[in-house]
């Protein structure tokens, strides 16, 4: 009767620790064992009251042609709901700069080299070649002072994000102006 007593609490609390552990998880097995790589970015910079300072970002693989669509995902295009958003994986490949472009959009998963899981967005207008895929990578928050060094600095060179990737999870590790 005493162990029941200790145990039950033991269990209830636990649960929701067990529910953000597992939350973190993938975020952090990426952080860990992912691969890093670069992607060219246009920044902005916004301020919001409650979340403070932070670099909005804009990836140039945000913005892909419809010619890089696979047969599966330019179906999307006839048979999809106009506004809405389908997941999709991105592959990349690495361009003469060392940084990585968009290669191929598909609803399957690759099952080799390196890509990202992203959300595209099925446009009214599917005349228009370029079509939009989010991924997560938005926002970069950093200290007041950080932010304000980054804002200078992002004037004069274009920022490139080094991002860690596995198994298209993404997570953003820092920004650099080169």
């Amino acid at each position: 009767m005493k162990n029941n007593r200790f145990l039950r609490p033991l269990i209830v609390f636990s649960i929701p620790v067990l529910i953000l552990v597992l939350l973190a998880a993938p975020h952090v097995w990426t952080t860990v064992t992912g691969n890093e790589i670069h992607l060219k970015t246009v920044p902005v910079d916004p301020t919001d009251l409650f979340r403070g300072s932070y670099v909005d970002l804009h990836y140039e693989i945000e913005s892909v042609d419809s010619s890089l669509l696979d047969d599966s995902a330019r179906s999307l295009l006839i048979n999809k709901n106009r506004g809405d958003y389908k997941n999709v994986y991105v592959q990349l490949q690495q361009n003469n700069t060392g940084l990585y472009e968009a290669a191929l959009v598909t609803l399957e998963k690759p099952h080799k080299g390196t890509y990202l899981k992203g959300r595209l967005h099925i446009p009214y207008d599917t005349t228009n070649s370029s079509l939009q895929i989010k991924y997560g990578l938005d926002n970069f928050y950093a200290a007041s002072d950080k932010a304000k060094e980054m804002e200078a600095a992002a004037a004069g060179h274009a920022p490139v994000a080094m991002v860690k990737v596995k198994n298209g999870n993404a997570v953003l590790m820092t920004i650099s102006f080169k």
